[in-house]
């Protein structure tokens, strides 16, 4: 996806896809990209999270890593993150 079209990520998320794929997504159309970008893209679209999300981010084992919390580990965490900042999943 077209970094123009990251506004896209959280109504995907919404939508039922698991936070790793479409983040991998992201990262993967976007060789320029690296995770800090991401995690302060996915920030500024997911209004109700707060700055709690970035290390998560940070630490996640994405496409573009070597070590880091596995794409199960970073869902949950992601998708626990989501749930409290009052997001429908």
């Amino acid at each position: 996806m077209p970094l123009s079209e990251s506004d896209d990520l959280l109504s995907k998320i919404l939508g039922g896809m698991l936070p790793s794929y479409v983040l991998n997504k992201v990262l993967e159309d976007n060789p320029g990209l690296d995770k800090y970008d991401l995690a302060n893209i996915f920030l500024g679209e997911c209004e109700l999270l707060d700055s709690k999300i970035l290390p998560i981010v940070w630490n996640w084992k994405s496409v573009r890593s070597m070590r880091g919390v596995s794409d199960e580990v970073f869902d949950e965490m992601v998708l626990a993150h989501m749930r409290l900042a009052g997001y429908r999943l």
